[in-house]
């Protein structure tokens, strides 16, 4: 019995000593492995749990990879939809639209001035049955004799010598000289010597397309008799045809008026615009910030003496509210809709918004040429400011003062350069508020909350 515990230690103590782990400095045929020597024979047990691990990895990263592809496959067969007048076989070349040695006006303004300087020409794009709309401009902000410079000095009295005033010395030749031939609206009597500006030469005039209706067409012909401020060009006049009217502006502009103009704005027929702001800026000057416009600034911009955010060399100008990094929109039922084979990229160049931006003369030669060398595209903000001004190396720049939304406050407007959209009534209650200058809007308080302002400086550069 001793015999046979002996016998049975013995082995077992021999078994431990040729059970050992290969040293770390051994060599083995299979790198990588966990090698055992037992019974003097080399064997190698597999990474079970390395395997299983990189497997659930490598499940994850194949899930997550779905959930990236789904949608954007789903974007690019959204975007083959075609949309109404641009099928994917429409020929996009600007050229068989624009027909640039061509006069294709089918009316022209007749109450231009044709023999002085233009210091900003207003183009308003409109509808062919907005009537109303455009009276009410020409009754408000349009009424270029009443609403013009001298009225700035007069809404922001109560922030005198608060704001960066414009060196004028540069552009005396698109002034009036006679201030008092102006309306009552302007009237200088009572204002202080610091406070006499003289009015700036400049014009609004309505561009419009084609309508099938006679009728309507009838009233048109009739409206341009009576007030000489529009131009009609020979295409149908319809939301896909945006791109075309732009296009046809920078057309009309750079055959007839281009070397008497000096700054040229568009705007759609709802919005407001601050004439004697605009005029302001565009003169070098800055617009002195209200506590209703506070949300609205950057903090790149946000004093408003600071002379760096000052229009001080007005060329290459391309000017309003900034989008960056916009994506084309996959909705088919949206009115931004966009066809992957009218832009195949994933975002758009940054660009302006449609509803007002204000360029300098040399900008506007430079998108018209651009414009006929590019495929057409149906978002005319985007296509004009974006991918021309892209092409064309021009930088658009983002100004607080031009929005695209309504705000609330009616003081907003006062240091605003536009808004949109307002209806026609809209307008003349924004307009009665602006020129009534016996209303005092507050500036920001001296401890106002900075988290107010909107950093947009840290995403649109």
């Amino acid at each position: 019995m001793m015999g046979d515990i002996s016998n049975l230690l013995e082995r077992s103590h021999r078994s431990t000593r040729d059970y050992t782990l290969v040293s770390p400095g051994s060599s083995s045929e299979d790198d990588g492995d966990d090698a055992v020597i037992f019974d003097g024979v080399s064997r190698t047990r597999p990474k079970r749990k390395c395997y299983t691990h990189c497997g659930v990895i490598l499940i994850v990263l194949l899930f997550l990879l779905f959930l990236v592809y789904i949608p954007l496959f789903r974007n690019i067969q959204n975007r083959i939809v075609s949309i109404p007048g641009w099928s994917y076989n429409t020929s996009r070349d600007t050229a068989d639209y624009v027909f640039p040695h061509l006069n294709t006006s089918l009316i022209e303004p007749n109450t231009f001035d044709m023999d002085n300087g233009v210091f900003l020409l207003i183009v308003v794009c409109s509808a062919a049955h907005n009537f109303y709309a455009r009276q009410t401009i020409r009754e408000t902000w349009g009424n270029t004799s009443e609403f013009n410079y001298p009225y700035f000095p007069r809404i922001h009295r109560n922030f005198q010598g608060k704001y960066l005033r414009a060196n004028v010395t540069r552009w005396r030749d698109f002034f009036y000289e006679d201030v008092a031939s102006q309306s009552s609206h302007v009237s200088v009597e009572n204002a202080t010597e610091s406070e006499v500006v003289h009015p700036v030469r400049l014009k609004v005039i309505f561009l419009l397309g084609q309508t099938p209706s006679n009728e309507t067409q009838s009233q048109i012909v009739a409206e341009s008799d009576q007030f000489g401020d529009i131009v009609q060009e020979s295409f149908l006049d319809s939301y896909n045809n945006l791109t075309l009217k732009s296009v046809m502006l920078l057309k009309w502009v750079t055959n007839n008026c281009l070397d008497r103009v000096r700054f040229i704005m568009k705007c759609d027929d709802d919005v407001f615009v601050n004439v004697p702001n605009l005029l302001h800026i565009l003169l070098g000057g800055i617009v002195p910030v209200y506590n209703d416009t506070l949300s609205f600034y950057d903090l790149t911009n946000l004093m408003a003496t600071r002379k760096k955010t000052a229009i001080v060399e007005p060329k290459r100008l391309l000017m309003g509210f900034l989008f960056c990094r916009a994506k084309p929109i996959a909705d088919v039922t949206s009115k931004w809709y966009s066809p992957i084979y009218m832009y195949s990229g994933t975002t758009y160049p940054n660009y302006l918004s449609g509803t007002g931006y204000v360029m300098s003369a040399d900008t506007l030669s430079i998108l018209y040429n651009a414009s006929l060398k590019t495929p057409l595209f149906h978002l005319e903000d985007v296509f004009v400011t974006g991918i021309c001004a892209h092409q064309a190396g021009l930088k658009p720049r983002h100004s607080p003062l031009f929005t695209y939304t309504v705000v609330k406050n009616l003081c907003a407007i006062r240091g605003m350069i536009t808004q949109h959209p307002l209806s026609p009534d809209d307008i003349k209650r924004a307009y009665d508020f602006v020129t009534n200058t016996t209303i005092r809007c507050p500036g920001p308080d001296v401890h106002f909350n900075t988290k107010k302002v909107l950093g947009r400086s840290k995403f649109c550069k």
